[in-house]
């Protein structure tokens, strides 16, 4: 949303705030994602233990903007079509979602980093950035149905066991690093 605010509040004409609102978008996806990724490490480990799972859909690739997402999607759908059971469908959906995040961190990091830095108001710079940002609301929310799917596999007490690890986070996976800024 931080993304689209910005371009917006560009479009009125205030470059300033507009650049502001990216920056708080950059701390957001700094903070976010090492937290997302945490979650689908744990929920790869987790799915090991369910005895069944519903069906899993591939990635679509028509809901990415991003060229490398697109085609992490498009391997998706070819790689579900190879593996059997669902349980190795839905990993290999977290692995394709942590990929997608790793991917998407780093491209809107480097382009917001790149605006920020030349306090650019390129049009075609922004609408990337706002793109960008939807693809990684849409593998935020891939990450939330499958985070669902897991939870109404999982036995009571493994539910619960998963819930208290995330709550302790004893270990975060690092943030890609960007040349365009800190990460």
């Amino acid at each position: 949303m931080t993304m689209k605010e910005a371009r917006d509040i560009k479009q009125l004409g205030d470059v300033e705030e507009a650049l502001r609102f990216l920056k708080i978008g950059s701390k957001v996806i700094q903070e976010f994602t090492p937290g997302l990724l945490c979650l689908l490490k744990e929920m790869m480990k987790f799915s090991r233990m369910v005895s069944a799972m519903a069906p899993v859909s591939p990635l679509l690739p028509s809901r990415f903007h991003i060229a490398e997402l697109n085609n992490l999607a498009v391997l998706n759908q070819m790689l579900h079509q190879v593996v059997v059971s669902a349980k190795q469908r839905f990993r290999l959906k977290l692995r394709i979602i942590a990929t997608g995040i790793k991917i998407t961190s780093g491209y809107l990091l480097t382009r917001i980093h790149r605006v920020l830095d030349r306090r650019s108001s390129t049009e075609h710079e922004w609408e990337e950035i706002v793109n960008a940002g939807q693809d990684f609301q849409q593998l935020t929310t891939e990450s939330v149905e499958s985070f669902r799917n897991l939870m109404g596999a999982l036995p009571s007490g493994l539910a619960s066991q998963l819930a208290e690890n995330l709550r302790m986070r004893p270990s975060t996976p690092s943030l890609p690093t960007t040349s365009g800024g800190p990460a």
